[in-house]
């Protein structure tokens, strides 16, 4: 065997080497996405690689025989290369009569390789036709790129196009030799750069997918909380408009009964006006933990106020609170969200910090607003926490509530635990 034939069967060997790793890179894109074009493209690279195996063993026996196949298979990879970018373009369908279309190519090298004795007359057509069918290709590609500003499709297209020009020098350049091993190396960089621009297009698909999942999934989080809060809303006002009315009626009632009973039955009423009234500052307390009424009529600054001296008047915590002079009033959703995490984070001191300091400093202007709510209690462990702990919860719930109003939620502990709240307007 020559040296040049030598030479060029291992360029060869090597290219298709390549193509067996684009076909199983194909086939396990498939298996991932489940795309008919990915599908098609890797049947693409696989014939591609029959292809090669023609002209190896026609490069190593000199059989014309493999030079027929060569030719004929050359013009079955340019239509499914086709076919494949049509999948891809338009989710085509295949028709029967599209098989007609394969018979031009065994024809066509039936004629070449036994009629003609030009080469030029044997090997343009088929060239022409491959170098068409992936000049569409990058047409086809660059089209989508201009739909969706995908740069793994624009990355594609450029392939494709240069790919195709390639082709045309086959009949007279690389055939002669002039372009060894040049030409199987050129191949190889163009097979190259088609899979990693599928590669690049599958990933933005799924970062694009990724993201519109994630702004659904925070669409349905801010609609679960709106209608959270409407039931807290309408649970505030059932017990202020039933039970404390019924509450306050009993009151009014055991009262006027007081006022005729003798002393034993009166200390025993007097008892039980006390019970009466323990229960409507439990329902009030209820009332303002479902729903503050200040937050609604004088905002968030007042809220985070009359929430230090609620949980300062009901433990044993000094809390300390640093906020603005003026709280300016900020879009109902942001301020429910803060006041949210400062109810969770002052209860969650309460009940776990083990703390007998906290520091809450409110920070809002028209940029945002920064909320951070620090104590010198035992801090967050390395401990893992139990799976539905109350505190694990409530930092969830937290994060969601503050997320979907597009903020940031940071904790930091040991000593103490410091819970940062920025929410950017």
């Amino acid at each position: 065997m020559p040296v040049t034939a030598t030479a060029e069967l291992a360029d060869a060997a090597f290219q298709a080497l390549v193509t067996a790793g684009l076909v199983l890179f194909a086939l396990a894109l498939y298996r991932r996405i489940r795309q008919r074009w990915v599908a098609w493209w890797a049947i693409a690279w696989a014939l591609y690689l029959v292809r090669l195996g023609a002209i190896i063993t026609f490069l190593a026996t000199g059989n014309l025989v493999w030079l027929f196949w060569h030719q004929v298979i050359t013009g079955w990879v340019a239509l499914v290369i086709l076919w494949a970018a049509m999948v891809f373009s338009r989710d085509a369908r295949w028709k029967p009569w599209y098989a007609a279309i394969a018979i031009f190519p065994p024809c066509w090298a039936w004629v070449a390789v036994n009629g003609l004795d030009r080469f030029l007359l044997v090997a343009l057509p088929m060239v022409l036709f491959l170098s068409g069918a992936t000049i569409w290709t990058a047409w086809v590609f660059w089209r989508h790129a201009l739909r969706t500003d995908s740069n793994g499709a624009r990355f594609v297209a450029a392939a494709f196009l240069l790919w195709g020009l390639h082709h045309l020098n086959y009949p007279f350049l690389r055939a002669r030799g002039a372009w060894q091993p040049w030409g199987y190396y050129l191949d190889i960089l163009f097979e190259l750069a088609v899979g990693i621009g599928f590669a690049l297009m599958v990933l933005t698909d799924l970062a694009r997918g990724l993201s519109n999942r994630t702004d659904e999934l925070a669409h349905l989080s801010m609609l679960a909380l709106r209608q959270q809060e409407g039931e807290r809303r309408r649970l505030s006002r059932e017990l202020h408009d039933e039970t404390a009315q019924t509450l306050s009626a009993v009151k009014l009632e055991v009262g006027m009964l007081r006022e005729g009973a003798s002393d034993h039955v009166r200390d025993r009423l007097d008892h039980v006006l006390g019970l009466v009234d323990s229960g409507i500052r439990g329902i009030r307390r209820v009332m303002n933990d479902l729903r503050p009424a200040l937050l609604d009529d004088l905002g968030l600054g007042a809220a985070i106020r009359a929430l230090a001296t609620d949980v300062e008047s009901r433990s044993a915590l000094t809390v300390h609170l640093r906020m603005n002079d003026s709280i300016p009033r900020l879009p109902a959703e942001v301020e429910l969200a803060v006041f949210r995490a400062a109810q969770e984070a002052l209860v969650n001191t309460v009940r776990h910090a083990e703390a007998t300091d906290i520091e809450v400093t409110l920070v809002a202007d028209a940029r945002g607003v920064q909320l951070e709510v620090r104590d010198n209690g035992r801090g967050i462990t390395g401990a893992r926490p139990a799976p539905g702990a109350s505190g694990q919860l409530g930092l969830a719930g937290m994060r969601e509530r503050i997320t979907a109003v597009g903020g940031t939620v940071s904790v930091e502990g040991s000593p103490g635990t410091t819970i940062r709240v920025d929410v950017p307007l």
